[in-house]
């Protein structure tokens, strides 16, 4: 197989192109210039959805969008906090959902109720987990989702029928396929020192999945003021997904899976059986997998059955020099038109219900055949707890339950050990 780029593997996306319709990456438009809009995003164009409907926006407006393809990962949450704080930054910028809370706390991004309230946008007509993702305890809204992407199972289809091993449903249901279920599957479909039958644990999204659907609330509370994986349901989710590996050598192991994109390149390959992934490995796995046919099935269920998606949160800063431009392309971008193009490009799935359907038409009759099932991940999608101070949590969390991802401690004693020092920053 071919290698295949970090880039590539986290985003889907490749370097630097734009549609006609958008102007250089360098600079923000003049604060006199209201006919170009700046958006900044930690994704690059190419192989993007954004060109097509940006084109069609620019099309319908006369207005023009300067993209800036800022930085990725942690890099860009420095950018983030950089043009925030400077007096020109972008009209529109995409910001990372799990801290929304953090920036909604440092009052540099413009409430956006009265621009939503004067576009007549209606709760009912949105994904529950999209309308009320960047909505605050005072009900301000400091950002917009423009959809989620929401996590499935991709399995190996060749791969179950070879092993005699039944295969996961094709709706959103856990009859058959509980907790015990998915782990026997994922022992059968095992070959020691050469394959496995699952993937979960680089998937970060599992600490609310899997300890959600144990009866669990996830990392946070609902409040955001307790650490609540080290409470016992969701501590024993996450033991669970790391005896993937400590009890039943049915998951890589931790050291196997530190390269980016690591796990991916092993489905790709044949060397993994089931492997947990939003729904953007959609188009990575139909260009990468050449020798097996492969299909997506829903999460397994224990106590409940939900997953967690990732949110397309952007947000207008407070200093942006065209607050109503900006708002014209985002609502624009999360309306009929925009929504209906991310829907058929099969990127994410759409935030606005009415648009969200034509994701099922995205496959063009390929894998996956279930395509329908992405619909049914994101009704079923938790919306957690949020944080202000989630990144010097996750800092120092996820490091410390290494030893268990690397089987030398229990979660149960890590994560209790853990609780008051991450309560204290986040209380």
């Amino acid at each position: 197989m071919a290698a295949i780029s970090r880039r590539r593997v986290l985003a889907g996306l490749g370097g630097a192109a734009a549609g006609a319709a958008l102007a250089g990456c360098a600079g923000n438009a003049s604060a006199s210039d209201d006919s170009t809009i700046t958006v900044m995003n930690w994704e690059a164009l190419d192989g993007s959805p954004y060109p097509k409907v940006f084109d069609a926006f620019t099309r319908a407006t006369g207005k023009k969008i300067k993209y800036q393809f800022a930085a990725s990962g942690s890099d860009y949450w420095v950018k983030c906090r950089t043009v925030l704080g400077a007096s020109n930054p972008p009209d529109l910028m995409r910001i990372d959902d799990d801290f929304v809370a953090s920036y909604a706390k440092t009052g540099r991004l413009h409430d956006l109720r009265d621009f939503m309230r004067e576009s007549g946008l209606h709760e009912a007509d949105y994904f529950a987990t999209v309308y009320n993702n960047a909505r605050q305890p005072d009900g301000s809204y400091v950002g917009w989702s423009l959809g989620m992407q929401p996590r499935v199972l991709f399995y190996n289809k060749t791969m179950f029928k070879e092993a005699g091993v039944p295969l996961p449903p094709t709706t959103w249901t856990d009859e058959g396929w509980k907790w015990a279920d998915f782990l026997d599957a994922a022992k059968k479909l095992s070959l020691p020192d050469k394959r496995w039958g699952a993937c979960v644990l680089d998937d970060s999204g599992f600490e609310m999945i899997f300890t959600v659907n144990n009866g669990g609330t996830g990392r946070w509370s609902k409040d955001g003021r307790r650490f609540t994986l080290a409470d016992p349901a969701d501590a024993e989710g996450y033991q669970f997904v790391a005896d993937l590996t400590c009890e039943h050598d049915a998951q890589p192991r931790w050291s196997e899976l530190q390269q980016d994109g690591k796990g991916a390149e092993m489905f790709a390959a044949g060397q993994i059986g089931m492997i947990q992934r939003v729904s953007t490995f959609v188009d990575f796995f139909r260009q990468n997998v050449k020798d097996f046919e492969w299909d997506i099935a829903p999460i397994p269920g224990q106590v409940r059955q939900q997953t967690y998606a990732n949110q397309i949160v952007f947000a207008i800063p407070a200093k942006a020099a065209h607050k109503e431009q900006a708002w014209q392309l985002l609502h624009y971008l999360t309306s009929t038109p925009g929504a209906t193009g991310f829907a058929k490009a099969g990127a994410f799935v759409p935030g606005l219900r009415s648009a969200a359907d034509g994701i099922t038409a995205s496959g063009g009759g390929g894998s996956p055949r279930h395509m329908g099932l992405m619909l049914e991940a994101a009704n079923n999608a938790v919306l957690p707890g949020r944080v202000v101070e989630v990144q010097q949590a996750l800092q120092i969390y996820r490091p410390a339950l290494d030893d268990v991802r690397n089987c030398r401690a229990s979660a149960s004693d890590v994560l209790g050990r853990l609780r008051p020092e991450i309560e204290e920053i986040i209380g």
